[in-house]
């Protein structure tokens, strides 16, 4: 469709036109051509709508957010057409699509994660993406111990037994230590924009000091833990 044609249609009809596309798709056998039309030009309004959303877009920098939307949206229109017999005309066809689309961001940062985690070379830990290793570092919580894991992380990053997390600081920037972007991230569960923000430093240059340090700690946090 193209522009002019897509904003001659009120917000009604294109959802109708939607759903036709979609009822048009389910009548038609898997592979037949006909099926495999009407899918190809609902997908294509589905990208040209500008009512897909964008989950969790804040919490993440743009460039590496770009990359787990792409990956979701990409997993999401495949989706779409393989299932899309699962859809119930008794609701919008958009609102299918974005819960979709939730979910498989959600399962694109889940797979993100346990990569950084597991896979990252050691050359490449010193970029500006955030890992987060909070997954390893509760790992190294014993689960006897009856204090949740979130006790055990906090009373280790306020006590710093040997003064280590306190004493990693940011270039000449007193105050931003390890210590307090750890509590300020695992404790205070605030994000790196807003982390940023406050300090008045860039997203990237804060997520590269605390990955940096983090490996360099982990030792640390495993004989404490």
């Amino acid at each position: 469709m193209n522009e002019g044609f897509e904003n001659a249609l009120s917000g009604d009809d294109f959802d109708q036109l939607l759903q036709q596309l979609a009822e048009e798709a389910q009548q038609h056998p898997p592979q037949s051509p006909q099926r495999q039309r009407a899918l190809q030009r609902l997908v294509s309004e589905i990208l040209q709508s500008n009512r897909l959303h964008h989950p969790q877009r804040d919490s993440w920098l743009l460039n590496l957010y770009e990359d787990l939307y792409n990956e979701a949206l990409q997993k999401t229109l495949l989706e779409i057409c393989q299932k899309v017999d699962y859809y119930n005309s008794e609701h919008q066809v958009m609102a299918w699509v974005n819960f979709i689309l939730r979910n498989r961001f959600i399962d694109v940062v889940n797979d993100y994660k346990k990569q950084g985690i597991t896979y990252i070379p050691k050359s490449e830990r010193s970029q500006t993406t955030c890992f987060l290793f909070l997954d390893e570092l509760e790992q190294c919580i014993p689960v006897e111990d009856e204090r949740s894991d979130d006790e055990l992380l906090r009373q280790f990053l306020e006590e710093d037994p040997e003064n280590l997390l306190k004493n990693e600081r940011l270039r000449d920037n007193y105050e931003v230590t390890f210590q307090y972007l750890a509590l300020k991230k695992f404790v205070e569960d605030k994000t790196w924009i807003e982390i940023a923000a406050n300090l008045g430093i860039s997203v990237q240059t804060l997520c590269s000091f605390f990955n940096r340090r983090l490996q360099k700690l982990m030792p640390y946090f495993k004989k404490y833990l």
